[in-house]
């Protein structure tokens, strides 16, 4: 039984607290995060491996200087938003929103025009130096971003809830992505000029968010924020932090399984490439609404990490039956029955950036500082990781099972390598996700005094601010 003091805080500590203006604002940048996101992750791959062609050997040292490029510089990144002077610049977040996001457009924009297209070493530098330039951007921005979500409120059901609407206007940004593969496949020179048109809206989008929103310099204004070798040092010892990352590693490789090869899965999906492509985006995207309501409704109840582990077991049986099913002869239409149920059970996934926050939230108690950029820094040093082994082991896993590059056709063997890539692969992933988060510590009494803790904290580094 909790202490009436640790019960009254958790109330107070779970009360709305970001007004509706910037709650609106706040997600808003979720469209143009979609969009520049969504589109490349969907079609890189496609333009560079599949299209022209570039040799595995290439595509694979790229993926490897790509990660470590990227990956290294998200700690700097990370850090960097950390340390901004507010008083210089006027806030600590907002500016690299407000300037990186249209930079960010840019690049995005300037990329789908080949440098050449038989020179495999000039495609190599066309794919290395591009990708590594928009994955710069989309870090600056998409750290920041996040990075103001903790510091905007301590609520944990304002924070699941602001997740859902980030969803939910995410797939205002899905728009434009379900159509982009189709306008890609259609012609080069019309996806170009459609890129355009997605460049300057994003642009614009994330000038407006980045204006318009508020920050909380009363929470960190004061703060000296240690090195950053001490700080890295600090995050690695959080237990939390080592396992929310283990989970959130294996989960995005999925996620980029997911939907950087769609242009494969294309041959599995028995409908057209239009009616395919729709109902892929409009399963995700309906019944994942529907499925992360249910479980932010159930997390009024359930503790997090039992419906997290709860629904990935589903994801993994689902899994398993749905492989057995596919590979018999003609059974290709129920792929689609599998794709909604792994798509309902996948709904706890909604928890995974909460999680994180709570890491962040547990990092300011221990040592009396917020530190999101870094934490998020170190996040996406992971993340980058993931991106590049998802797209490594793809190929390979398609190269091996006799795959043919930008062919209509495929043989037996491939067909079998894709069904293998689609459901396989992702529940391997899943059981190392289960794992990872079977470890989180910030679970039952202790997270409930965590919070009423970080609650008291906030109350003093305000009172001290003003």
């Amino acid at each position: 039984m909790e202490s009436p003091e640790i019960e009254s805080k958790k109330q107070k500590i779970d009360i709305d607290k970001i007004s509706g203006k910037n709650k609106f604002i706040y997600v808003l940048g979720n469209i143009p995060t979609t969009i520049l996101g969504g589109i490349f992750i969907l079609l890189y791959v496609n333009f560079f491996w599949d299209n022209l062609k570039l040799q595995q050997t290439y595509f694979i040292l790229g993926q490897i200087i790509y990660m470590v490029i990227n990956a290294s510089n998200d700690f700097l990144l990370g850090r960097m938003s950390d340390k901004t002077n507010i008083e210089r610049w006027g806030s600590r977040r907002l500016i690299y929103i407000k300037w990186g996001g249209p930079l960010w457009g840019v690049v995005f924009f300037l990329m789908w025009f080949p440098w050449s297209y038989t020179n495999q070493f000039i495609i190599f530098l066309h794919f290395l130096i591009t990708i590594c330039a928009f994955d710069m951007f989309l870090t600056l921005v998409v750290i920041t971003r996040m990075a103001l979500l903790p510091e905007l409120t301590e609520s944990l059901n304002e924070r699941n809830k602001i997740q859902l609407y980030n969803q939910i206007m995410g797939t205002i940004g899905a728009i434009p992505v379900i159509i982009a593969l189709y306008i890609f496949e259609s012609s080069l020179q019309l996806f170009q000029i459609f890129a355009g048109f997605m460049a300057v809206i994003s642009a614009i989008l994330f000038f407006i968010v980045g204006s318009k929103l508020h920050e909380r310099p009363e929470l960190y204004k004061t703060e000296e924020i240690p090195g950053l070798l001490i700080s890295i040092k600090e995050a690695l010892k959080s237990r939390s932090f080592r396992s929310y990352t283990g989970f959130a590693f294996f989960i995005m490789i999925n996620f980029n399984l997911a939907f950087t090869f769609v242009f494969v899965f294309l041959y599995i999906m028995y409908f057209d490439i239009f009616t395919s492509i729709l109902l892929y985006y409009v399963i995700t995207i309906i019944f994942g609404w529907f499925s992360m309501a249910i479980f932010i409704k159930l997390a009024e109840k359930v503790e997090m990490q039992k419906l997290i582990i709860g629904g990935l077991s589903c994801s993994i049986s689902i899994n398993i039956i749905g492989f057995l099913v596919v590979i018999q002869p003609g059974a290709d239409i129920f792929i689609w029955l599998f794709l909604i149920l792994g798509t309902i059970s996948n709904g706890s996934l909604i928890f995974g950036y909460p999680y994180l926050m709570l890491v962040m939230d547990d990092d300011e108690l221990n040592y009396g500082n917020r530190r999101e950029g870094m934490f998020l820094g170190m996040h996406t040093f992971f993340i980058k990781i993931s991106e590049s082994v998802a797209a490594i082991m793809g190929t390979s896993v398609l190269l091996y099972f006799g795959f043919v590059r930008d062919s209509p056709l495929q043989s037996p063997e491939a067909i079998y390598g894709i069904k293998f890539l689609f459901f396989v692969i992702p529940a391997f992933m899943m059981v190392f996700a289960l794992l990872s988060v079977s470890f989180f510590p910030l679970k039952g009494a202790k997270l409930k005094k965590m919070r009423a803790k970080l609650m008291d904290l906030h109350e003093e580094k305000t009172e001290a601010y003003k």
